[in-house]
Protein backbone atom coordinates (compact mmCIF):
# COMPACT_ATOMS: atom_id res chain seq x y z
CA UNK A 1 0.00 0.00 0.00
CA UNK A 2 2.61 2.15 0.64
CA UNK A 3 4.63 1.91 -2.40
CA UNK A 4 1.71 2.25 -4.38
CA UNK A 5 1.26 5.72 -2.26
CA UNK A 6 4.67 6.43 -2.92
CA UNK A 7 4.42 5.79 -6.93
CA UNK A 8 1.01 7.21 -7.40
CA UNK A 9 2.54 10.86 -5.74
CA UNK A 10 5.97 10.44 -7.73
CA UNK A 11 3.88 10.50 -10.74
CA UNK A 12 0.87 13.07 -9.87
CA UNK A 13 2.64 15.74 -7.62
CA UNK A 14 5.14 16.92 -10.50
CA UNK A 15 2.46 17.59 -13.09
CA UNK A 16 0.12 19.69 -10.19
CA UNK A 17 3.07 21.87 -9.69
CA UNK A 18 4.09 22.56 -13.68
CA UNK A 19 0.39 23.12 -13.63
CA UNK A 20 -0.67 25.58 -11.14
CA UNK A 21 2.53 27.38 -11.92
CA UNK A 22 2.43 27.93 -15.48
CA UNK A 23 -0.88 27.30 -16.92
CA UNK A 24 -2.61 30.74 -17.01
CA UNK A 25 -5.71 30.58 -14.60
CA UNK A 26 -8.17 30.38 -17.77
CA UNK A 27 -6.99 26.82 -18.82
CA UNK A 28 -6.19 25.66 -15.16
CA UNK A 29 -9.42 26.50 -13.67
CA UNK A 30 -10.90 24.11 -16.14
CA UNK A 31 -8.13 21.30 -14.84
CA UNK A 32 -9.77 22.20 -11.51
CA UNK A 33 -13.02 21.67 -12.52
CA UNK A 34 -12.29 18.42 -13.52
CA UNK A 35 -10.89 17.02 -10.67
CA UNK A 36 -14.06 18.56 -9.00
CA UNK A 37 -16.64 16.76 -11.03
CA UNK A 38 -14.34 12.99 -10.75
CA UNK A 39 -14.45 13.54 -6.68
CA UNK A 40 -18.32 14.92 -7.13
CA UNK A 41 -18.96 11.60 -8.87
CA UNK A 42 -17.74 9.82 -6.04
CA UNK A 43 -19.35 11.69 -3.55
CA UNK A 44 -22.92 11.95 -5.13
CA UNK A 45 -22.38 7.99 -5.54
CA UNK A 46 -21.72 7.67 -1.75
CA UNK A 47 -24.88 9.54 -1.11
CA UNK A 48 -26.93 7.52 -3.50
CA UNK A 49 -26.71 9.39 -6.78
CA UNK A 50 -25.72 6.20 -8.70
CA UNK A 51 -28.08 5.66 -11.12
CA UNK A 52 -27.75 7.81 -14.46
CA UNK A 53 -30.87 10.42 -14.16
CA UNK A 54 -30.12 11.17 -10.48
CA UNK A 55 -26.39 11.36 -11.08
CA UNK A 56 -27.41 14.15 -13.59
CA UNK A 57 -29.85 16.07 -11.29
CA UNK A 58 -26.66 15.83 -8.82
CA UNK A 59 -24.41 17.56 -11.53
CA UNK A 60 -27.00 20.11 -12.60
CA UNK A 61 -27.28 20.91 -8.82
CA UNK A 62 -23.47 21.48 -8.43
CA UNK A 63 -23.36 23.75 -11.64
CA UNK A 64 -25.73 25.59 -10.34
CA UNK A 65 -24.19 26.08 -7.19
CA UNK A 66 -21.17 27.09 -8.28
CA UNK A 67 -23.06 29.26 -11.18
CA UNK A 68 -24.78 30.96 -8.39
CA UNK A 69 -21.49 31.29 -6.35
CA UNK A 70 -19.62 33.80 -9.43
CA UNK A 71 -22.37 36.28 -8.29
CA UNK A 72 -21.07 36.47 -4.96
CA UNK A 73 -18.74 39.26 -4.06
CA UNK A 74 -14.91 37.81 -2.76
CA UNK A 75 -16.05 38.86 1.24
CA UNK A 76 -19.42 36.77 0.79
CA UNK A 77 -17.39 33.73 -0.60
CA UNK A 78 -15.00 34.60 2.22
CA UNK A 79 -17.46 34.50 4.96
CA UNK A 80 -19.29 31.55 3.99
CA UNK A 81 -16.06 29.52 3.53
CA UNK A 82 -15.34 30.49 7.27
CA UNK A 83 -18.94 29.82 8.40
CA UNK A 84 -19.22 26.11 6.59
CA UNK A 85 -15.57 25.19 7.95
CA UNK A 86 -16.43 26.83 11.62
CA UNK A 87 -19.52 24.99 11.44
CA UNK A 88 -17.86 21.65 10.76
CA UNK A 89 -15.09 22.26 13.45
CA UNK A 90 -18.11 22.99 15.64
CA UNK A 91 -19.48 19.12 14.62
CA UNK A 92 -16.43 17.07 14.82
CA UNK A 93 -14.83 18.70 18.01
CA UNK A 94 -18.52 17.98 19.97
CA UNK A 95 -18.71 14.80 18.33
CA UNK A 96 -15.41 13.96 17.94
CA UNK A 97 -15.42 10.89 20.60
CA UNK A 98 -19.19 10.34 20.83
CA UNK A 99 -22.26 9.05 18.40
CA UNK A 100 -23.35 11.71 16.34
CA UNK A 101 -26.63 12.41 16.81
CA UNK A 102 -29.71 10.93 15.23
CA UNK A 103 -30.91 14.73 13.91
CA UNK A 104 -26.87 14.96 12.22
CA UNK A 105 -26.88 11.65 10.99
CA UNK A 106 -30.33 12.33 9.20
CA UNK A 107 -29.51 15.43 7.87
CA UNK A 108 -25.66 13.90 6.19
CA UNK A 109 -27.98 10.36 5.06
CA UNK A 110 -30.83 12.45 3.90
CA UNK A 111 -30.18 12.69 -0.01
CA UNK A 112 -30.96 16.59 -1.18
CA UNK A 113 -29.40 17.82 2.15
CA UNK A 114 -26.00 15.80 1.23
CA UNK A 115 -26.22 16.70 -2.13
CA UNK A 116 -26.69 20.31 -1.20
CA UNK A 117 -24.10 20.11 1.34
CA UNK A 118 -21.32 18.40 -1.02
CA UNK A 119 -22.25 20.76 -3.58
CA UNK A 120 -21.34 23.88 -1.63
CA UNK A 121 -18.05 22.59 -0.33
CA UNK A 122 -16.68 21.12 -3.82
CA UNK A 123 -18.15 24.62 -5.37
CA UNK A 124 -16.34 26.63 -2.13
CA UNK A 125 -12.89 24.67 -3.20
CA UNK A 126 -13.01 25.34 -6.87
CA UNK A 127 -13.71 29.19 -6.49
CA UNK A 128 -11.42 29.99 -3.51
CA UNK A 129 -8.98 27.94 -5.68
CA UNK A 130 -9.30 29.48 -9.36
CA UNK A 131 -9.84 33.22 -6.91
CA UNK A 132 -6.30 32.58 -5.54
CA UNK A 133 -4.22 31.93 -8.69
CA UNK A 134 -5.35 34.63 -10.35
CA UNK A 135 -5.02 37.29 -7.41
CA UNK A 136 -2.24 38.38 -7.58
CA UNK A 137 1.64 38.08 -9.26
CA UNK A 138 2.27 35.57 -5.98
CA UNK A 139 -1.46 33.69 -6.45
CA UNK A 140 0.55 30.52 -8.36
CA UNK A 141 2.98 29.89 -5.75
CA UNK A 142 0.65 30.71 -2.93
CA UNK A 143 -2.03 28.27 -4.20
CA UNK A 144 0.72 25.60 -4.35
CA UNK A 145 1.98 26.71 -1.61
CA UNK A 146 -1.25 25.77 0.49
CA UNK A 147 -1.33 22.42 -1.53
CA UNK A 148 1.73 21.71 -0.16
CA UNK A 149 1.24 22.26 3.04
CA UNK A 150 -1.72 20.23 3.19
CA UNK A 151 0.41 17.28 1.63
CA UNK A 152 3.34 17.66 4.22
CA UNK A 153 1.01 17.81 7.22
CA UNK A 154 -0.50 14.70 5.56
CA UNK A 155 2.70 12.98 5.61
CA UNK A 156 3.99 14.03 8.73
CA UNK A 157 0.68 13.04 10.27
CA UNK A 158 1.02 9.65 9.03
CA UNK A 159 4.46 8.52 9.90
CA UNK A 160 4.32 10.69 13.60
CA UNK A 161 0.62 9.17 14.08
CA UNK A 162 2.27 5.42 13.14
CA UNK A 163 5.35 6.00 15.16
CA UNK A 164 4.27 7.87 18.24
CA UNK A 165 0.81 7.68 18.42
CA UNK A 166 -1.26 6.51 21.41
CA UNK A 167 -3.75 9.78 21.87
CA UNK A 168 -6.96 9.41 20.10
CA UNK A 169 -7.71 12.37 18.15
CA UNK A 170 -11.66 11.62 17.24
CA UNK A 171 -12.17 7.78 18.14
CA UNK A 172 -15.75 7.97 17.09
CA UNK A 173 -15.29 9.22 13.46
CA UNK A 174 -11.39 8.21 12.52
CA UNK A 175 -9.99 5.47 15.20
CA UNK A 176 -6.38 5.80 13.77
CA UNK A 177 -6.07 9.64 13.61
CA UNK A 178 -4.16 10.59 16.79
CA UNK A 179 -2.61 14.06 18.45
CA UNK A 180 0.92 12.97 17.59
CA UNK A 181 0.04 12.78 14.70
CA UNK A 182 -1.22 16.23 14.29
CA UNK A 183 1.91 17.38 16.39
CA UNK A 184 3.98 16.02 13.79
CA UNK A 185 1.83 17.73 10.94
CA UNK A 186 2.50 20.32 12.74
CA UNK A 187 6.17 20.34 12.77
CA UNK A 188 6.40 19.60 9.20
CA UNK A 189 4.23 22.11 8.16
CA UNK A 190 5.59 24.82 10.44
CA UNK A 191 9.25 24.26 8.58
CA UNK A 192 7.12 24.62 5.48
CA UNK A 193 5.96 27.97 6.36
CA UNK A 194 8.76 29.46 6.92
CA UNK A 195 10.25 28.05 4.02
CA UNK A 196 7.24 30.11 2.20
CA UNK A 197 7.93 33.12 3.69
CA UNK A 198 11.57 33.17 3.41
CA UNK A 199 10.76 32.59 -0.17
CA UNK A 200 8.67 36.37 -0.37
CA UNK A 201 5.29 34.24 -0.63
CA UNK A 202 3.81 35.68 2.11
CA UNK A 203 2.80 38.85 0.29
CA UNK A 204 2.71 41.64 2.79
CA UNK A 205 1.58 39.93 5.94
CA UNK A 206 4.34 39.29 8.92
CA UNK A 207 5.85 36.15 9.72
CA UNK A 208 3.08 36.34 12.21
CA UNK A 209 0.35 36.17 10.59
CA UNK A 210 2.11 33.87 7.53
CA UNK A 211 2.22 31.22 10.76
CA UNK A 212 -0.91 31.85 12.24
CA UNK A 213 -2.67 31.34 8.60
CA UNK A 214 -0.39 28.70 8.05
CA UNK A 215 -1.82 26.66 11.35
CA UNK A 216 -5.35 27.42 10.78
CA UNK A 217 -5.55 25.90 7.46
CA UNK A 218 -2.97 22.91 8.40
CA UNK A 219 -5.64 21.96 11.45
CA UNK A 220 -8.38 22.93 9.28
CA UNK A 221 -7.38 20.39 6.48
CA UNK A 222 -7.94 17.76 9.32
CA UNK A 223 -11.10 18.76 9.86
CA UNK A 224 -11.82 18.60 6.19
CA UNK A 225 -10.29 14.63 6.44
CA UNK A 226 -12.38 13.89 9.20
CA UNK A 227 -15.47 15.53 7.82
CA UNK A 228 -15.30 12.96 4.67
CA UNK A 229 -14.34 10.12 7.16
CA UNK A 230 -17.85 11.35 9.45
CA UNK A 231 -19.81 11.26 5.80
CA UNK A 232 -18.77 7.65 4.69
CA UNK A 233 -18.82 6.39 7.92
CA UNK A 234 -23.14 8.21 8.17
CA UNK A 235 -23.35 5.80 4.36
CA UNK A 236 -21.20 2.60 5.70
CA UNK A 237 -18.32 3.50 2.72
CA UNK A 238 -14.27 2.72 3.24
CA UNK A 239 -13.26 4.37 0.56
CA UNK A 240 -14.59 7.29 -1.93
CA UNK A 241 -13.60 5.29 -5.25
CA UNK A 242 -10.02 3.18 -6.38
CA UNK A 243 -9.41 5.51 -9.11
CA UNK A 244 -5.75 6.50 -7.36
CA UNK A 245 -3.70 2.92 -6.94
CA UNK A 246 -3.11 3.51 -2.90
CA UNK A 247 -4.67 6.26 -2.46
CA UNK A 248 -8.52 5.22 -2.93
CA UNK A 249 -10.61 8.06 -4.69
CA UNK A 250 -9.81 12.04 -5.74
CA UNK A 251 -12.16 12.51 -2.31
CA UNK A 252 -10.20 10.77 -0.57
CA UNK A 253 -6.83 12.98 -2.10
CA UNK A 254 -8.67 16.00 -2.06
CA UNK A 255 -10.93 15.63 0.99
CA UNK A 256 -8.25 17.97 3.06
CA UNK A 257 -7.79 20.39 0.43
CA UNK A 258 -11.07 21.48 0.38
CA UNK A 259 -11.08 22.53 3.40
CA UNK A 260 -8.02 24.10 3.84
CA UNK A 261 -8.01 26.43 0.84
CA UNK A 262 -11.33 28.08 1.13
CA UNK A 263 -9.81 29.02 4.52
CA UNK A 264 -6.14 29.88 3.33
CA UNK A 265 -7.93 32.14 0.78
CA UNK A 266 -10.49 33.48 3.07
CA UNK A 267 -7.50 34.52 5.27
CA UNK A 268 -5.64 36.18 2.99
CA UNK A 269 -8.28 37.93 2.00
CA UNK A 270 -9.30 39.62 5.23
CA UNK A 271 -6.05 40.03 6.18
CA UNK A 272 -5.87 41.81 3.01
CA UNK A 273 -2.94 40.10 1.50
CA UNK A 274 -5.07 39.76 -1.86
Amino acid sequence: MLKQRLLTAVVLIPLVVLAILYLPTSILQWLLAGVVVLAALEWFAIIGFCARPKMVFSMVVLVFIAVISFLLSAYMLSLISVIVWGFVLLLISRFAHTALPIEFQKLLKQPFSALILASLVLALFWHSAVALHQATELGPQQLLYVMVLVWLADTGGYFAGKRWGKTSLAKAISPNKTWEGVAGALVLGMIWAIIGYSLGWSATLSLFSWLLLSVISLLISVIGDLFESLFKRCHQVKDSGNLLPGHGGILDRIDSLIAAVPIFTAGLFFLGAI
